[in-house]
């Protein structure tokens, strides 16, 4: 039966329609039962360059997309998680993984669809309304049928464009005009944002003889990774330098590896004739050992290349953090009188220095998760603020409180002044202890377990949430917001000694890397849970009952002498 040039034009477009949307369809499946661990193992792909290769492969074989592991690990880069060094071996991984793949949907699964089909559909259908993983298995299935049965209709055009005189004379011309076939290609799969779907149509093109000229394969194979490399750039157009670094220093490998390959493209000719199997799986093996070039060849210069993208992607002068007070005179600043609204103005300067507490957590928390110092100088030179910031609200406190205020303001000047004392002691803590855990771990070479490991992002994340509430209390001023508070002051110390049973639970089972890290996973808990006591004690100032030592214990802690803390050098 003859089809006329329209019909298989528009055949050619719905097959890679849904080839596009299986892709898609197993992506959100594989994402939404698999995101959250995929988001940790990434960055510990750190410092280890086969893990990081390896990763790669496994991040794109399981999304099905380098480019989606592109923009996702360029997110990482971008809030510092991932050097540039790191991303940049992913990525090499992450293309490979796509070729591969590639190459396992042109081995004879197509009738298979059928089971997938009917068994995705029924896990989608029966699990819809929960959140079981089984759900998100049924649209995976889904999507693989999707992809399979879309492979069997562009099969089925690919022969009968095969036969087509037109199409023969276009592809013939293409393979005199290498350079215009490579942009063609390249074009192609930047708009359709997937290397797999050209990739896999160029390649049932090639199965169905269309074409037999080594250069023409080659020169599409070329296109097809060059075009691969756009979308991540375009989608990270407007993000931070960091996230952009990435994207474009992957672009720099393939465009080296495509006009090496092209210059050399007389001498790749062989190379097809040598491959084994059928002319369709000879173009995916191609493209494999094109992207397994671009590791042998680059995965050694990654270092030196980050250095050259931070070079040409310099991060944005960021406006000079203010040391001293804001809304308060510093410290040696002689206070003549009380201002307009003083009260405010020391709740406001309180305020930063919580904000700034947590700011150090946060930091804290990122070196324990990366295992990389080199946040640590950054710590010390925010616990110097809260240190400047604290006197100036011990002084302007003090002299508020022989101005003849009210009771009420009296109580309140007071209750600031003890919590800051506490906050700045709770500065102390991550500064001189909690700073020098992930340091030492990183030189012993320790590691916490999987378990443990999420045992402490919890509790972190617990407490930067008491954090924020506390902020809220000082605004607000609420004994309902202080209720909450101190209730969850209460979660969080049961939820640090469920943290420590499961701790012993771990060591008398004998769990990796538990013995190993047991000190300093102790020593993290115990200062966590005295910070949280520290970060929440405002809530009992503000209940009607309070439960909070009485002023002579405030004015104590307004006289404690500093401590004046040695700048710690950092290994670089």
């Amino acid at each position: 039966m003859q089809t006329s040039g329209t019909y298989e034009l528009t055949m050619i477009l719905g097959a890679a329609t849904l080839l596009l949307w299986g892709v898609r369809m197993v992506r959100t499946g594989v994402m939404r039962t698999y995101g959250a661990q995929i988001r940790k193992l990434l960055p510990r792909a750190l410092n280890n360059t086969f893990v990081a290769l390896g990763i790669g492969v496994g991040a794109a074989t399981a999304l099905q997309s380098s480019i989606a592991v592109a923009v996702f690990t360029s997110s990482l880069a971008g809030i510092g998680v991932i050097p540039v060094a790191d991303g940049l071996l992913l990525l090499l991984g992450a293309d490979a993984g796509s070729a591969v793949v590639a190459a396992l949907l042109t081995l004879d699964l197509k009738a298979m669809w059928p089971v997938l089909m009917f068994v995705g559909y029924l896990l989608h259908a029966f699990f819809a309304e929960t959140d079981s993983p089984l759900k998100q298995f049924g649209r995976i299935f889904l999507g693989v049928a999707m992809i399979l049965i879309a492979l069997t209709f562009m099969s089925q055009v690919s022969s009968g464009l095969a036969s087509s005189d037109l199409i023969r004379v276009i592809i013939s011309s293409l393979g005199s005009e290498l350079l215009l076939a490579l942009l063609l290609f390249a074009i192609l799969t930047w708009l359709a944002h997937s290397s797999i779907a050209i990739l896999l149509f160029w390649a049932s093109l090639v199965q169905a003889g269309v074409t037999h000229d080594p250069a023409l394969i080659f020169a599409a194979l070329f296109g097809i990774n060059l075009g691969n490399a756009v979308p991540p750039i375009v989608m990270t157009w407007n993000q931070a330098p960091a996230a952009r670094r990435i994207v474009w220093g992957n672009a720099v490998f393939k465009l080296g590896g495509v006009l090496a390959g092209f210059a050399a493209l007389h001498l790749l000719k062989g190379v097809y004739e040598l491959v084994p199997g059928e002319p369709g799986f000879r173009v995916m093996i191609l493209h494999i050992l094109f992207n397994i070039a671009l590791i042998v060849v680059f995965s050694g210069l990654v270092k030196p290349i980050a250095r050259m993208l931070d070079r040409c992607f310099v991060d944005a002068a960021k406006p000079a953090d203010q040391i001293g007070p804001k809304y308060i005179p510093g410290s040696d600043a002689v206070v003549s009188k009380p201002e307009p609204f003083p009260v405010t103005a020391l709740s406001r300067e309180v305020l930063r220095i919580l904000g700034t507490i947590q700011y150090m957590l946060e930091l804290t928390h990122e070196m324990l998760v990366s295992g990389v110092p080199e946040k640590a100088e950054e710590i010390l030179r925010q616990e110097n603020k809260v240190d400047v910031l604290f006197k100036a609200v011990r002084v302007y406190a003090v002299d508020l409180t022989r101005k003849g205020m009210g009771e009420t303001d009296q109580r309140k000047v007071l209750a600031l002044l003890r919590y800051s004392a506490s906050l700045e002691n709770s500065g102390d803590v991550i500064s001189k202890t909690m700073v020098g855990i992930p340091k030492a771990m990183k030189k012993d070479g320790k590691k916490f377990s999987p378990q443990g490991r999420e045992d402490l992002d919890a509790l972190f994340e617990y407490l930067i949430g008491n954090a924020q509430l506390a902020a809220e209390v000082i605004m607000a001023w609420s004994a309902d917001s202080a209720g909450v508070l101190v209730q969850r002051k209460r979660d969080f110390k049961a939820m640090c000694n469920d943290s420590l049973r499961r701790h012993i639970d771990r060591l008398s089972q004998d769990v990796s890397n538990t013995q190993e890290s047991s000190s300093a996973h102790l020593d993290l808990i115990l200062d966590i849970r005295w910070i949280n006591t520290q970060v929440a004690s405002i809530g009992y100032d503000v209940l009607p009952e309070n439960e909070v030592p009485g002023d002579e214990v405030a004015e104590e802690l307004a006289a404690r002498p500093q401590v004046t803390l040695e700048p710690t050098r950092t290994d670089e």
